[in-house]
């Protein structure tokens, strides 16, 4: 007894939680280690006894202003704390049935013997013995009727000590057992009920809300109360109705949403308060303009709970309907908030859902019935009037719509209705409206087919039986008869009711039936479906047909409706896309294509794109006509459709203007061919992706794939043979079991087969139709379809080799000097582009084509800057994949050495003093060196960094081409497109501080201005590291922001070349100071956009030089240099602007990030500055200066 007195003594002097919780375990483990004795724990339960005194002793106190008095009944709550606390310590299974109950007596007792101390404790020791092993179910309706003795002061208690109550509650109620004794105990009086009613009814506090709403639908489902009860719980939780939230500084974790939540949950809770929910919502609803929006989603959004969950809708729904309807009817008619019109929308739908029954259960098919006659009474006498035709066919489509059976039994009367209205419409809006419900009528039906699966089989026996012949008339009946009237000249309201007509013809061919054995059909009829598909394909290829004076702006939408619809109608209609290619190849076979007009040519681009996106942007269905083809439908089928038909146009053009002649483009209406065979691959890839998904697609092809051997069987007339019915390609491409992978890989194969074929015209077939426009296209395509296939098809492919021979014959290689250079390296280049490392292994043998490749400095043709980058994407891509490995012991072997030594003594000659190459020359040869290093760099290939001083050494050199060099390092870190983890490069995570450690960091210190120094080393230094560390991102350089500050603030501040060096002219000298400004604006606009602290220090300079070349930079400028009038000057123009557009942006970005006091000495003459900037000619550029001088705005003076 001593010791657990103790114990409760210092608990209760005690105020540190982990002290009181030691304390509880003590006296735990002591009761548990005597088995729970009667002496024990009437020791434990009396060692509180002392401060246990009567409450009117304290309340004497309190009235003489005695602070004993508080401090008492603080102490008699921390003992009753005690003892709570230790029953949450003690062992679930350790008291006896007894011992509980006498427990939750004296814990009962104190809800009235004292309210102003312990209550919380003895909450929570009542909950903790409803956990007991030993309670029993009676003792929680003692808990219930002793708790409720509190009374009025319950409302007194806090927010928390109420909450403890309401879990008590909950966890009884919620009990199976107790619940049962309770309703043996009090019968459908439910004397218990009342008494909580009366208790709680108060109740304001969010969390505790929550609880009490979650007890009152416990009451209505788990109790059977009387109707009295019932009306007595429904008035506790509608009075809270519609509730909201207070904003409050403290976040409770509950939201106005959740409460809303759990009030509706009330309302839905049984049926049995039906009779009072309807009534009460619907008249809250008809409050007319007294009620908000947020109160009205919440009054639909409760009806609609109702509805979902009361059972019998007979006997508690169908009372209702139309009060119901005859309320929410109006808020769609005459609605014009979206958002209550949808919620509306939903509560008629789910009216009719629950009518109709679930999927094992069907109703009574006249409740369904005259729901829907309820509805189709009020709306269809609104059809006529255009006022009211959108909105009554929305009702009438939402309640036909919701289920099969609706369906099944209104739409024809329906379309019926809609036809009748079509015949004398009102307007050309009227007649938009009609076709609207209409198609909404068609696009319900393929819904319900589409779900059919899911609902009861009565539906789907309906859906087969179904009558058609309203449906079968539609086309002549309503499209074509309104396509005919208005397609010939529509004006600007016919052409949004044609709009209707397109989405409808195709919804119409879309409408599939249901055969006797199961299997979907088409609606229509094969004929139907052809004319369909002939009609809208003479609208997209007006193009063709009009001229650059014709108005087409207004049509293009048609276009486009006309495509979509097109993609929609081959996807059912199989055959049609075969049709729509004839007519297509027809009309374009029907003009000259020598010499197109511009027009002509953008209108060949539209048609192919759209004739390309009709056909492989979905992958078709199968389901049949009536007039079967011979041949199993194809998932490939319309790809090969596409391809085999663009194919037989190619070429449009055998031979090419004499501008095109110049400039190597070739004919353009051939790369328009070619670009859409690319689109093609393009689309199918990623609609196979959409239906599959890329997992599934990523399956490894099959050991024993020899397609080229495959290939090489093919006449050379493949694509002909298969668009003529013969036997070809075609058996081989086709499967019997179309699905996933196997269709994917069968679709590369195809690709890789158009690919080969167009690769061998190119370079052994006729020149006159390839250009490097077309070879571009070309290269792309086979870059894609490349890098899709796996490394070991690769390799039995030889793709690697045939990048080079391009899948000519042994008799064919001495044809291939057909293709000029640059031509011949962009078809090298696509296949490279998409190879893995391991393809490539055998081309990396000392003197090989890697090596070849990569040390390429032989003469250019007509085009030395573009055939440079060609090279260089080739050296980039070869020094990248390059697996590191000598095929020798000898390690002077390796190929990439003998390469980087290779370049190593070229740019020590090219920069030598005595050196005579031009700079244009050597820009063009370093371009291939330096993507070679950014190649080997990416995948931190060691050996670059013995070229390294090199390239240190050369920047530094006093000869024009020094400087190119010291321009160019950038590359060597710069993005790369071609070398990407798609294309299977090797990238290492942190390449780029790899290199800007080893390339420019060792430069910072040399690069700084200084006396002592050799001022055109370190002004070539500067170039360099800004080219590299404009390529890098910041977290790269971050720790050498203060050296790196210097030299960009010695780059703002030098006007023109760095080096005084006039061998230069002056156009090059200003571009090569300009691509300098450029990379210390970027790198500055980085560090304030990451780490502007650090530019505090150097404001003054940094605003100084930032204004300086803007000035520089300025249009007027410019145009005093006589910057106008060619290509070249244009391009200067367009540097400049960057350049200003790149400074106004470091001064817009100085004020928000640094305080006033560091700014304000700047600000006049830089808002003065920003004023002129406003005007700039350059509309971005103007853009970028208002931003400025309302940042700078804020600096007040």
């Amino acid at each position: 007894m001593a010791q657990f007195n103790q114990w409760a003594l210092e608990y209760v002097l005690s105020d540190d939680e982990i002290a009181q919780l030691e304390i509880v375990k003590k006296a735990a483990k002591e009761i548990e280690s005597s088995r729970a004795s009667s002496t024990v724990v009437g020791n434990w339960a009396a060692s509180v006894q002392q401060w246990m005194t009567p409450t009117h002793a304290d309340d004497d106190e309190m009235e003489d202003g005695d602070e004993g008095g508080s401090g008492n009944i603080i102490a008699r709550a921390k003992a009753l704390g005690f003892l709570a606390g230790t029953l949450e310590a003690l062992n679930k299974s350790i008291l006896k049935s007894d011992q509980v109950l006498r427990l939750i007596g004296f814990f009962g007792a104190m809800f009235s013997y004292d309210h102003k101390a312990g209550i919380t404790a003895s909450a929570k020791a009542l909950r903790r013995l409803y956990a007991m092993k030993a309670f029993k179910p009676d003792m929680g309706v003692k808990i219930l009727e002793d708790v409720c003795k509190i009374k009025e002061d319950f409302r007194l208690q806090t927010a928390v000590t109420r909450l403890e109550i309401y879990e008590l509650f909950l966890s009884l109620v919620q009990d199976p057992a107790v619940s049962s004794e309770l309703r043996l105990k009090y019968g459908p009086s439910s004397g218990f009920v009342i008494d909580l009613l009366q208790l709680c009814q108060n109740e304001r506090d969010p969390r505790n809300l929550m609880v009490w709403f979650s007890i009152l639908a416990l009451l209505l489902t788990d109790f059977d109360p009387s109707p009295e009860v019932t009306e007595e719980i429904f008035k506790v939780f509608s009075a809270y109705f519609p509730i909201s939230l207070r904003s409050s500084a403290t976040p409770i974790g509950i939201t106005a949403e959740d409460l809303k939540e759990a009030v509706r949950g009330c309302f839905s809770a049984h049926q049995r308060v039906a009779s009072h929910a309807f009534p009460f919502l619907i008249q809250k609803l008809d409050q007319g303009d007294a009620v908000t929006v947020a109160v009205k989603l919440d009054i639909l959004k409760t009806i609609q709970a109702c509805i979902e969950r009361y059972e019998n809708p007979q006997a508690n729904v169908v009372p209702h309907l139309g009060k119901i309807w005859n309320s929410l009817k109006y808020e769609v008619r005459n609605g014009e908030v979206k958002e209550t019109i949808d919620a509306t929308l939903n509560v008629l739908r789910a009216i009719a859902r629950r009518l109709d029954g679930t999927a094992t259960n069907k109703l009574d098919v006249s409740l369904l019935s005259s729901y829907v006659d309820l509805v189709s009474r009020d709306c269809r006498d609104d059809l006529p009037n255009p006022t009211y035709t959108k909105q009554a066919g929305l009702l009438l489509m939402t309640v036909i719509g919701s289920n099969i059976r609706a369906y099944l039994l209104y739409n024809a009367s329906f379309i019926d209705t809609i036809r009748q209205n079509l015949r004398q419409p009102k307007s050309p809006a009227h007649t938009k409206d009609l076709l609207l419900l209409l198609n909404s009528v068609l696009k319900t039906r393929i819904e319900l087919f589409r779900d059919r699966k899911q609902g009861h089989p009565d539906d789907v026996q309906g859906l087969a039986t179904e009558t058609r012949a309203h449906l079968d008339m539609l086309f002549h009946d309503v499209y074509l008869p309104i396509w005919t009237t208005k397609a010939t000249e529509p004006v600007s309201e016919e052409r949004d009711v044609l709009k209707q007509v397109i989405q409808g013809l195709a919804l119409l061919v879309s409408q599939p039936v249901l055969l006797a054995d199961g299997t979907l059909a088409l609606l229509c009829s094969a004929s139907i479906c052809s004319e369909i598909c002939s009609l809208l394909t003479v609208t997209i290829t007006k193009g063709l047909t009009l001229s650059s004076n014709d108005k087409q702006s207004e049509d293009s939408a048609l276009e486009d409706e006309a495509v979509l619809a097109l993609r929609t109608i081959v996807m059912n209609y199989t055959d049609g896309y075969a049709e729509l290619a004839a007519r297509v190849k027809a009309e374009i076979k029907k003009r000259n294509w020598v010499s197109p007009s511009e027009y002509s040519l953008n209108a060949l681009k539209d048609l192919l794109s759209r004739f390309t996106f009709i056909g492989c942007s979905e992958i078709p269905s199968n389901i049949a006509t009536d007039m079967p083809t011979q041949k199993q439908p194809s998932t490939l089928q319309h790809f090969i459709t596409l391809t085999t038909n663009l194919l037989e146009l190619f070429p449009l053009s055998s031979q090419a203007t004499s501008s095109e002649v110049d400039t190597e483009e070739g004919p353009s209406a051939n790369a328009h061919v070619v670009s859409s065979l690319h689109a093609s691959i393009i689309w199918f890839r990623d609609a196979c992706e959409a239906k599959h998904g890329k997992e599934a697609l990523a399956s490894p092809f099959s050991d024993d794939q020899k397609w080229l051997q495959e290939f090489q069987q093919f006449p050379e007339d493949w694509p002909s043979q298969i668009q003529h019915g013969n036997d070809g390609p075609d058996s081989l491409l086709s499967t019997s079991q179309q699905y996933g992978a196997e269709v994917y890989h069968r679709f590369l194969k195809l690709g890789l087969l158009i690919v080969r074929h167009l690769y061998r015209s190119a370079a052994f077939g006729p020149p006159g139709p390839w250009g490097e426009r077309a070879l571009v296209q070309l290269s792309q395509m086979a870059a894609l379809v490349v890098r899709s296939l796996d490394e070991k098809l690769q390799v039995s492919c030889n793709l690697a080799q045939e990048a080079f021979s391009f899948f000519g014959r042994l008799e064919e290689q001495s044809v291939q000097s057909r293709l000029s250079g640059l031509l011949a390296k962009l078809l090298t280049l696509g296949i490279l582009q998409g190879l893995r490392p391991g393809a490539l292994e055998g081309l990396y043998t000392p003197g090989g084509e890697a090596e070849r490749f990569m040390c390429d400095t032989s003469s250019f043709g007509r085009s030395p800057s573009r055939e440079s980058d060609i090279r260089a994407a080739i050296g980039a891509i070869l020094a990248n994949k390059y697996n590191g490995k000598p095929p020798t012991s000898d390690p002077d072997s390796s190929v990439m050495k003998r390469v980087l030594d290779f370049w190593a003594n070229w740019l020590t000659e090219a920069v030598a003093a005595s050196s005579a190459m031009d700079p244009a020359t050597f820009h063009a040869y370093n371009t291939i060196a330096m993507n070679v290093l950014d190649g080997a760099a990416a995948r931190q290939d060691k050996r670059v960094l013995a070229l390294i001083p090199t390239l240190h050494q050369a920047a530094a050199s006093t000869h024009p081409n020094g400087k190119i060099l010291a321009q160019s390092l950038g590359l060597i870190v710069k993005e790369n497109p071609l070398l990407t983890p798609a294309n299977h490069a090797h990238l290492k995570r942190f390449y780029k501080q790899w290199a800007y450690t080893h390339l420019a960091k060792p430069l910072l210190q040399a690069a700084q201005p200084a006396p002592d120094k050799d001022a055109n080393a370190a002004a070539r230094y500067r170039v360099a590291v800004l080219s590299v560390v404009s390529n890098c991102p910041f977290t790269v350089y971050q720790d050498d922001l203060d050296l790196l500050i210097r030299l960009l603030v010695t780059a703002l501040s030098n006007r023109g070349g760095d080096d005084g060096n006039g061998q230069s002219n002056q156009q090059e000298e200003e571009a090569a100071w300009l691509a300098h400004v450029v990379a210390a604006l970027e790198v500055l606009v980085e560090i304030l956009n990451h780490e502007p602290a650090a530019l505090k220090e150097y404001l003054r300079e940094v605003i100084g030089g930032v204004t300086g070349v803007y000035q520089t930079c300025s249009p007027i400028a410019f145009i005093s240099q006589g910057g106008t009038g060619s290509a070249l000057k244009v391009q200067r123009g367009t540097a400049r602007a960057t350049c200003r557009s790149l400074a106004l942006r470091v001064l817009g970005a100085i004020p928000t990030r640094f305080e006033e006091r560091h700014v304000l000495a700047y600000s006049l003459p830089t808002q003065r500055m920003l004023a002129v900037a406003c005007g700039d000619p350059v509309r971005k550029v103007r853009e970028v200066a208002r931003k400025a001088r309302a940042n700078w705005a804020m600096v007040v003076v």
